[in-house]
C-alpha cells in the first residue's frame, strides 16, 4: 500500500491559463502536499501526434458528434499522464485546473494513497449524480463507493499503474471524450469507484467558463447512423448491466 505523501499530485494546465495556475497554487499550497503542473496539450495550437488516434467516422457512428480541438487536447493530456503513471510505476492524483477543494480533501487524499493499489481508479469528483453503493468505510466520514454509471468528468481522480495500463490498452481508437472512456468500466475493466462525499468540486459548469469549450457549444447530434448508434448504445447498456450484476439490490440514490 501507498503511504501518505506517495500519491503524486499533478495538475493539468494550459500554458496560456496563467490565472488558473495561480488559483490552483493558492488552493494546493496551504495543504502542504508536493505537487507539480503538467503542460496540457492545446488542441487549438495545431495537430498533436496522439490526435491520429481520433476516428471522426467512429465518433459520429457511436456518439453522434465529433470531438472538438479542446476535447482532443484534453484526451491527449490525460493519456500522456496515464503513460507517465505506467512508465514511472507510481500512482497519480490527476487534477484539472477548474476545481474547488472541499474540507475533507486531506482525509480523502490519505485514504486514496492507502487504497489506490486495491481499487485502481478512485474518482474525487463527478459531474453527474449517480446511484452508488458503499464498498468500504475508510474513516473521517468517508466511504469508497462503487458507482452504477460513470459520473462523467476528469476534474480529479487517483489512478494506479495497473489501471492506467488498462485505460491505455482500450484507447487505441478515440471516438468519445476522455471522461466517457474513463466511465466505460465494462469495456476496460477498471471499476468505477469514488470517494463520498466528493472531496473536489468541478467549477467550470458553463461553456463560457470551460477551457475546452471557451464559449462554444456542441453542434446538434448527427441524424445519420441513428439505428446503428442505438445498437451500440444497447450493447453498452448490456455490458454495463452484467458488470453491475454483483451489486443488484444494493444501489442507493
Amino acid at each position: 500500500m501507498n503511504k501518505m505523501g506517495q500519491l503524486d499530485i499533478v495538475v493539468v494546465n494550459l500554458v496560456r491559463s496563467t490565472e488558473r495556475k495561480a488559483m490552483m497554487m493558492s488552493l494546493l499550497d496551504p495543504l502542504g502536499l508536493p505537487y507539480s503542473f503538467f503542460e496540457a496539450v492545446d488542441g487549438r495550437a495545431g495537430p498533436h501526434p496522439l490526435f491520429q488516434r481520433f476516428d471522426p467516422h467512429a465518433a459520429e457512428v457511436r456518439r453522434g458528434f465529433t470531438l472538438t480541438p479542446g476535447e482532443l487536447g484534453c484526451y491527449a493530456s490525460h493519456y500522456l499522464l496515464w503513460e507517465r503513471c505506467v512508465k514511472e510505476n507510481r500512482p497519480l492524483l490527476i487534477f484539472e485546473d477548474d476545481v474547488g477543494i472541499n474540507d475533507n480533501f486531506l482525509a480523502a487524499y490519505q485514504a486514496a494513497a492507502e487504497h489506490i493499489e486495491k481499487y485502481g481508479l478512485i474518482r474525487f469528483s463527478g459531474h453527474k449524480v449517480r446511484p452508488w453503493t458503499t464498498v468500504e468505510t475508510v474513516g473521517n466520514g468517508l466511504d469508497i463507493v462503487r458507482l452504477k454509471i460513470g459520473p462523467h468528468g476528469t476534474s480529479c481522480y487517483a489512478i494506479s499503474p495497473r489501471a492506467a495500463k488498462r485505460l491505455i490498452a482500450t484507447a487505441k481508437i478515440w471516438f468519445e471524450p476522455v471522461d466517457c472512456h474513463l466511465d466505460r468500466f465494462w469495456t476496460h475493466g477498471v471499476e468505477c469507484y469514488g470517494i463520498s462525499p466528493w472531496p473536489v468540486t468541478h467549477l467550470a459548469e458553463t461553456a463560457a467558463q470551460s477551457e475546452i469549450w471557451q464559449g462554444a457549444q456542441r453542434e446538434k447530434k448527427s441524424r445519420r447512423f441513428r439505428k446503428l448508434r442505438a445498437l451500440y448504445r444497447a450493447k453498452d447498456d448490456i455490458g454495463r448491466f452484467f458488470a453491475n450484476l454483483r451489486y443488484i439490490g444494493q444501489w442507493k440514490s
